[in-house]
Formats: C-alpha cells, sequence, structure tokens
C-alpha cells in the first residue's frame, strides 16, 4: 500500500506530499534520489528499523531522511506502516533551521533534529485516529509554523526553479550571477537550504528527467537522450544513470 496526499496550499512552497505506506507483506525495494527529504513516523504497532538496520524507532515515534545523492536499497517488513511528510527542497531547512547538509544521505531521529517538533508532533499523532486523522493533524502543525519571508531563502527557490526549467543543464556560476551572490556564497547557501551543492543538485535534477523520459517514452533512443541532456555520448549518460540508480538506462526500462 502507498498512498499520496496534497498539501494544504499555503505549504505547497515547502510539502511535497504527505504519503502513507506499508503492509502486511514483506517488500524490498530501491529509493532514488528525488532532491526532497523527509519526517517519517512509526504508526506500526511494533519497532522497525531505519538506516541499514542501525536505527530503531518506537511505535509512534519519527525519523529524518536527509537529501539523497544515490540510490538506496530498503526492506519493509511485514505489519510495518509509515507516515511520512516529504519536503520540497528547502522546506525542512525552511521550518527548522537546519543546515541540511548535516543528514545528507542520512536517517536521523526527529529529537535529534528538534526536540520541540519531537515533543509536540509525536503525541499528537498518537491520539489521532486514522491516516486521514493524523495527516490534518500535521497540516494543523506546520501551517502554525508557516516560515517567515527570507531574501536568502527566496534566491535559492528561485535558483531551484531555474534548475528544473533547464532540467539541470545550467552553470553555476550563471545562478550565482542571477542570484546576485559569489559562486562561493552561492554555493554555501545552497549546500544548507538543499542538503546538497548546486553541482549535485542539477545532476539529480537531469537524472529525474531522464528517468522520467525513459518511462513514459515508447522507444527512446538514448544517445538522442544523452545529447538532449547535455551528455557527452551515450556511455556517459549510462555511467551518470547507473551511479543514482545502481542500474543502466536499459535495465531500468526492463524493470
Amino acid at each position: 500500500m502507498y498512498k499520496e496526499f496534497r498539501p494544504h496550499p499555503l505549504l505547497a512552497t515547502y510539502v511535497d506530499a504527505y504519503w502513507a505506506g506499508g503492509g502486511p507483506h514483506f517488500v524490498q525495494q530501491r529509493i532514488l534520489p528525488d532532491t526532497c527529504a523527509d519526517i517519517i513516523f512509526n504508526i506500526s504497532e511494533d519497532v522497525i528499523a531505519a538506516g541499514d538496520g542501525v536505527l530503531k524507532i518506537m511505535p509512534g515515534n519519527a525519523f529524518v531522511t536527509g537529501t539523497m545523492t544515490t540510490f538506496c536499497d530498503t526492506t519493509i517488513h511485514a505489519n510495518t506502516y509509515l507516515l511520512g511528510i516529504r519536503f520540497k527542497p528547502g522546506g525542512l531547512s525552511g521550518f527548522t533551521g537546519l543546515p541540511l547538509q548535516l543528514i545528507t544521505d542520512d536517517h536521523v531521529p526527529l529529537r535529534d533534529i528538534s526536540s520541540g517538533w519531537h515533543v509536540a508532533l509525536e503525541p499528537l499523532l498518537l491520539k489521532a485516529s486514522g491516516i486521514v486523522g493524523k495527516i490534518k493533524c500535521l497540516e494543523a502543525f506546520l501551517l502554525q509554523r508557516l516560515p517567515g519571508g527570507n531574501i536568502i531563502s527566496e534566491k535559492i527557490q528561485h535558483s531551484i526553479t531555474l534548475i528544473r526549467q533547464t532540467k539541470g543543464d545550467i552553470a553555476i556560476n550563471t545562478l550565482a550571477a542571477q542570484a546576485f551572490m559569489s559562486p562561493r556564497n552561492f554555493e554555501r547557501h545552497f549546500l544548507q537550504t538543499a542538503g546538497v551543492s548546486p553541482k549535485m543538485f542539477t545532476r539529480i535534477v537531469r537524472f529525474l528527467s531522464l528517468k522520467q523520459q525513459l518511462k513514459t517514452l515508447s522507444n527512446p533512443h538514448l544517445l538522442s537522450l544523452a545529447l538532449d541532456h547535455g551528455f557527452y555520448d551515450h556511455a556517459h549518460l549510462t555511467r551518470e544513470f547507473r551511479a543514482f540508480a545502481g542500474e543502466s538506462p536499459t535495465g531500468y526500462m526492463q524493470r
């Protein structure tokens, strides 16, 4: 079972979606980078493991996953149920003030990120009944804590928009100039906001664009895709895709 729920319009700048997943059966799955960070609540009746099994999450407790830079193979045991908030790039740092590079490719307990959220949110979710009721609690909590305006954050968000519009094919110096920052300053603020460097972010966005086209085009031509996305050749595209997905474009299409 996996289902997504749209956030309130006032939260749409920060939250990509709420999601619920899990079920009565054992599942193995591969999670791919998506530029987002998540807060994930264990709404099961038993303890679950996260972060390669190292992190033990009690029922009702939550953990945070940082921005991913490569694929992650994960196991969901039978009778595991999860509820997540998937934050857009910059969304989690906007709410918590956390420099997001501190948790890149990591899993950490929510209490280590924000004790206030840990103390307030987890009891609220325990009291709420059903997925919809729990999401309403999360939504009310976030709406009461909407971040204020921030000129640096707005500049970084504009840069993220430009990266997406160009499918990752844009120079970092160009982004810095449009943000009226030095390249060094721009990279520092971008890293804190998105959890990865602007160069890594452009690579992930380019990978996401490729992934979408591999799944939607009826007969994609890999060399044409490579050239359209700024790669020198088919081999370069394959190496880059494998770094993020753990398999070749051809293998991904055949799955």
